[in-house]
C-alpha cells in the first residue's frame, strides 16, 4: 500500500486463518528508492492496513482465532506498537490524507487515542469499499448493493448518493462495490464492482461519465488514477493490470479516427472537450 502522501510504499506478509510467530512489514522511501523501516509484527494475523503520511504510522487490523477483530497503531521509526485502540475496530482501515482520521467498516477514529466509534457510512447496507479524495474534502463509501454514499471529509454530513452504479444483470443479482478511487483533482470517481463493472462518475454533478468501461470481467479489487488524472489503472486477482486512457480529448480523437472523418470542428471540440484547447487530430486522406 502507499502512504497517504504517496512518498512511501509498504508491503507485508500475513496468514489470515493461521497463527504465525511474526509477520514482516517493510516501508520503502519511494523518492530515494530505499528501505526506511522493517517491522516484525507478532500476534494475530493482519487482515487490513493503512500507512500514514511519510509512512510514519502503520494502522493495522487483526483477526484472532476466536474471530475477534481489533486495531493497533505502530510507529514505523521506533518499530514499536504505540496504541491498541478501544472501541469498534476499523475493518478495512482507510486514512485521510493528513493522517488525522481513520475510517473503516462501521467505525471511525481520530488521534491521539484512536479510540473507535461506531459509524454507519453505508446506510445500514453491507460494506463494500472506501476512498478519500486526495485533498481530504470528500469520502466515498460503497456498499454491496452497488450504491455509493458521499460524505464531507470530516464525516459530519452526507453530501449525496450515487444509486445504481452498475446495471443489474439478467439474473437480478446486485453487483457489489469492491473498489473506489478519486482522480487527483477530486472531480472524477471510479467505481469498480465484484462482477467486473467499472464506471466513472462526475463528482460535482453526481452523473455517470459515459457507459461502463470494458474489463476482463473479473472482480475489480483496486483502482488508481495516474498523476495527471487522464489514466486509470484497475487490478483484479487473475488478469494483468488494466490501463484506461480516460482523457476526453484522446477519446474524441479515436472516435473521429475510426470514423475516417476530417476530425471535429472547433464548435464540436468546445462542446465535447471544453477543458482542453482545440487541436486538429485527424486529417482527410
Amino acid at each position: 500500500m502507499f502512504s497517504t502522501d504517496s512518498t512511501r510504499f509498504g508491503y507485508g506478509v500475513s496468514a489470515p486463518g493461521n497463527m504465525v510467530s511474526t509477520q514482516p512489514f517493510t516501508v520503502w522511501d519511494l523518492p530515494h528508492k530505499r528501505v526506511v523501516s522493517t517491522l516484525d509484527l507478532p500476534g494475530a494475523p493482519v487482515v487490513g492496513a493503512a500507512l500514514g503520511p511519510r509512512g510514519r504510522t502503520l494502522h493495522i487490523t487483526r483477526l484472532t482465532a476466536a474471530d475477534r477483530i481489533f486495531d493497533e497503531v505502530w510507529d514505523t521509526r521506533s518499530r514499536r506498537r504505540v496504541a491498541v485502540p478501544a472501541g469498534p475496530a476499523a475493518q478495512v482501515p482507510t486514512l485521510r490524507g493528513d493522517g488525522r482520521l481513520l475510517v473503516g467498516d462501521g467505525a471511525v477514529s481520530r488521534p491521539p487515542s484512536w479510540r473507535g466509534a461506531a459509524a454507519d457510512l453505508v446506510h445500514g447496507s453491507p460494506f463494500g469499499a472506501l476512498a478519500f479524495a486526495p485533498d481530504g474534502s470528500r469520502l466515498a463509501a460503497g456498499d454491496r448493493t452497488g450504491r455509493v454514499t458521499r460524505w464531507d471529509g470530516d464525516l459530519r454530513h452526507r453530501t449525496g448518493m450515487l444509486p445504481s452504479t452498475f446495471q443489474p444483470p439478467l439474473d437480478g443479482r446486485l453487483e457489489a462495490v469492491t473498489a473506489l478511487a478519486f482522480s487527483p483533482d477530486g472531480r472524477t470517481l471510479a467505481v469498480g464492482g465484484d462482477n467486473g463493472g467499472l464506471q466513472l462518475w462526475d463528482v460535482p454533478t453526481g452523473q455517470p461519465l459515459g457507459g461502463l468501461l470494458t474489463t476482463p470481467g473479473e472482480a475489480v479489487y483496486t483502482l488508481a488514477f495516474g498523476p495527471d488524472g487522464t489514466t486509470l489503472y484497475a487490478g483484479s486477482a487473475h488478469v494483468p493490470l488494466q490501463r484506461y486512457d480516460i482523457d476526453p480529448a484522446h477519446a474524441l480523437s479515436r472516435v473521429f479516427a475510426r470514423a475516417g472523418g476530417p476530425g471535429p470542428s472547433r464548435a464540436q471540440w468546445h462542446t465535447y472537450v471544453p477543458d482542453a484547447p482545440y487541436r486538429r487530430v485527424c486529417r482527410a486522406g
